[in-house]
């Protein structure tokens, strides 16, 4: 602040230096030097102000806010994934880093002995991960898995049954199931790893053996049958079915089928099933049907979640599907959107807009044994800005974002 304020002096003292003053009356003069106090003075508040902590609250009863000190390794990357084994908490950006539940230091997660690494995929059924690698070119190296919070790891084949030539587009673990989805020269394809045979197998209905369109995500509805079904979108599409036997959803004239439309997933863990578009509307699935409301007419959606605190209402949290646009928090009951750092989003419009505004929202994952807790992933982009920051549920009220 100090070199800013001497920058600022010196300018003023130029200023005063080419308006060469000895060609004004005095009067003139003195008029000039309060003006030229007064710009002094604005740009010191203006200064003072941008000076302050970088901090943000979220959701209806915010209190304070929060400092942003965050951790270096999340400033201008990407955050992709989370999981954790009920040990520690693990995030997937070009590696795994993890730190303890209850801790406060992040590190860079070895893979069976190698800290060199690129790791394309993460995913975590509550007690054992599971870390893709890749090579250089980004081909498929092996998918390892861990049980012991990374101590150990066993290699689990995965070139024998997915092939080598293939990319790994993510990982995801639902319902204790582990699917992988990949992309190559014939398209993109979703596996499953079968416990019995220890192999990975094709997800698919045995009539689709890949598809000409990205695999966006996976969910399980919840439901405790068997077989389990497991929701899926492609950029276009909606699948559903047991793992091997997973085929597009026919099953009403309403469902959310959109070219290039479908952004996001999620399940309320009882059998609702939500969709996000890029046309602003959401799809929601129940008891055999799908409806649908929209969120923000004529703009693109992003990931989303259903918020189950506070239990007596209905709140999504929805992406805007562009790099800059933050999110939107939508309430069903009511009917509302909130966005832009309103209401109870933020209790600062500005500080909102320095902080999640300006971000990609990559994600939002919240730990099945912990519904108190819940993070949002975001690419950030810039130097200084941080991709991951937690919310915490206590006393009947959310206490604000803060960085990791």
């Amino acid at each position: 602040m100090l070199n800013m304020l001497n920058k600022i002096r010196k300018r003023e003292s130029k200023f005063f230096l080419n308006r060469r003053a000895r060609e004004y009356p005095r009067k003139d003069i003195c008029a000039l030097y309060k003006k030229s106090q007064s710009i002094f003075i604005a740009i010191l508040i203006i200064l003072t102000i941008s000076s302050c902590d970088n901090t943000f609250s979220i959701f209806q009863s915010i209190g304070q806010e929060k400092k942003q000190l965050g951790a270096e390794l999340f400033k201008a990357t990407t955050v992709r994934a989370m999981g954790s084994d009920g040990t520690n908490y693990y995030a997937l950006m070009s590696k795994v880093v993890y730190k303890p539940i209850a801790g406060e230091n992040w590190n860079i997660l070895s893979i069976d002995g190698d800290s060199d690494y690129f790791a394309p995929g993460f995913a975590s059924d509550g007690s054992t991960i599971f870390v893709a690698k890749a090579d250089s070119n980004n081909n498929l190296e092996d998918i390892y898995s861990s049980s012991d919070n990374g101590t150990s790891w066993k290699a689990m084949d995965a070139k024998n049954s997915i092939g080598s030539s293939v990319s790994v587009d993510w990982l995801k673990c639902e319902n204790k199931t582990l699917f992988v989805a990949v992309h190559g020269s014939a398209g993109y394809s979703l596996f499953y790893y079968d416990v019995a045979s220890t192999s990975f197998k094709n997800a698919f209905d045995s009539t689709i053996p890949s598809l000409s369109e990205p695999l966006v995500d996976i969910v399980w509805d919840g439901i405790s049958s068997s077989p389990a079904k497991f929701w899926l979108i492609s950029s276009s599409k909606v699948y559903s079915g047991a793992e091997g036997s997973i085929a597009e959803d026919t099953s009403t004239s309403n469902n959310p089928a959109l070219s290039n439309g479908l952004v996001g997933i999620a399940s309320d863990g009882a059998g609702r099933i939500l969709v996000s578009r890029s046309d602003g509307i959401v799809y929601s699935y129940a008891s055999g049907s799908w409806t649908n409301f929209t969120v923000k007419s004529s703009t693109k959606l992003g990931p989303l979640i259903l918020l189950n605190q506070p239990s007596t209402s209905n709140r999504i949290l929805v992406a805007k599907g562009t790099s800059t646009l933050g999110y939107m928090e939508y309430d069903e009951t009511g009917l509302a959107l909130y966005e832009n750092g309103k209401d109870f989003v933020s209790t600062s419009q500005s500080i909102y807009n320095s902080t999640v505004r300006a971000k990609k929202v990559e994600g939002f994952w919240q730990p099945a044994s912990d519904l108190n807790t819940i993070f949002i992933l975001l690419a950030t982009g810039t130097e200084g800005s941080y991709a991951l920051y937690r919310n915490t549920y206590s006393g009947g009220t959310w206490g604000g974002w803060i960085a990791e």
